[in-house]
């Protein structure tokens, strides 16, 4: 008997090679069933929610139009972030499989680890979102079928804007489903490393300041001639213990002698003087400005300061301005490249948006002078 059963099954004539492929045909159907349904089962909400970690990131989305609103139509979790059909499906399933690790890893095992976690894993989502061209949005958004004309009139702005950029629905859509990450504390740790990476680097003839501080016309003074701005170039003269001596450069207008601009006829400030020190400050021949009529000069004052809060590279400073200005501006809207405005432009541009930003208003001053001297006309655009 054994040895008939090997023969059949080393030797198989036809009758038992139909037997075996509509065997293993039954076994695959039950077998692709049952992934299907198992793939299925772990798509729904009440599946998602069954990690208590998830039930943070619900309790948002119930308060957002995509849990309750007018029409009665309820998103899910699977609905944004999982691709209806084909690889994208079953690559998100295999993505998602790090969720169970971290699951049993504890990593969001509380509020507060989960919001230390928060702005990463919102800014994966973002990236995802914007390489595939918001793909699950358009499982219900298509926009062949909005009626721009009726909406509102920022929505008609900004949606005829998306058309003709080829901008997607992320790009302004962040924060609609679930509430925004706290950027402020990301900021904080960008700018506190920032001052680290400073406070170790020599420094040579140039020097660039971190932040607002004061200046003095002597080295040990307590009373401060004046304010130098973020990312205002010092050219050092020479270093006396925990002070630096150095000069400012720049132009100021005529009327407005206690400023200091980076540039003739561009309001970025550099520097603000106290009343007394505006006649310690050499001023150059005047110029007027064809385009306005206004009257600049060139004008330079040697000061001292405290050797701390100085970077010896403009480079990692605009990369943090242009960090904030990034993640603070593109989670409402697309943030316009620096070089759409010009640097005066910027000032007011800059101004509207102040109470829809996390920045502090030292970061704005920062973003501020980061676009003004990356504008149109600004002076890394002219070369300088």
């Amino acid at each position: 008997m054994i040895k008939r059963f090997w023969r059949w099954l080393t030797r198989p004539s036809g009758l038992a090679w139909s037997v075996i492929l509509a065997g293993g045909a039954v076994l695959a159907v039950i077998g692709l069933g049952g992934v299907h349904t198992a793939l299925t089962s772990t798509q729904s909400t009440e599946f998602c929610v069954s990690c208590h970690e998830m039930t943070y990131a619900y309790e948002d989305l119930k308060k957002s139009a995509h849990h309750t609103n007018t029409s009665g139509v309820r998103a899910g979790c699977s609905d944004c972030h999982v691709p209806a059909s084909g690889w994208p499906y079953l690559n998100a399933k295999i993505r998602a499989s790090k969720d169970l690790y971290h699951h049993l890893l504890g990593t969001l095992d509380t509020p507060e680890a989960y919001e230390e976690h928060h702005l990463g894993m919102a800014q994966a989502v973002w990236t995802r979102m914007k390489d595939n061209d918001s793909r699950e949005c358009r499982s219900c958004h298509t926009r062949d079928a909005m009626t721009i004309s009726t909406q509102k009139e920022e929505a008609q702005k900004r949606h005829t804007e998306a058309l003709e950029t080829g901008d997607t629905c992320i790009d302004c859509h962040k924060g609609i489903a679930h509430r925004l990450p706290d950027m402020k504390k990301a900021f904080d740790q960008a700018f506190n490393k920032l001052k680290s990476v400073a406070a170790t680097s020599d420094l040579g003839d140039e020097a660039f300041t971190l932040q607002t501080m004061p200046f003095y016309l002597a080295k040990g003074e307590s009373k401060a001639a004046g304010q130098l701005l973020p990312a205002t170039s010092l050219a050092l003269r020479s270093r006396d213990g925990d002070w630096l001596q150095a000069t400012v450069t720049g132009w100021r207008q005529e009327g407005a002698e206690s400023v200091i601009y980076g540039a003739k006829g561009q309001r970025i400030i550099t520097a603000v003087l106290a009343k007394p020190t505006v006649e310690h400050a050499q001023a150059g021949t005047p110029e007027v400005v064809a385009d306005t009529g206004q009257t600049w000069m060139p004008v330079s004052v040697d000061i001292w300061l405290p050797a701390e809060n100085v970077a010896a590279d403009i480079a990692p400073v605009w990369e943090y301005a242009s960090s904030l200005y990034q993640n603070d501006c593109a989670t409402c809207h697309t943030a316009h490249t620096p070089g759409h405005f010009l640097a005066n432009q910027w000032i007011g541009q800059l101004k509207s948006m102040e109470r829809f930003s996390q920045l502090s208003k030292e970061q704005n001053r920062l973003v501020l002078k980061f676009l003004q001297y990356h504008a149109r006309d600004g002076l890394m655009a002219s070369g300088h």
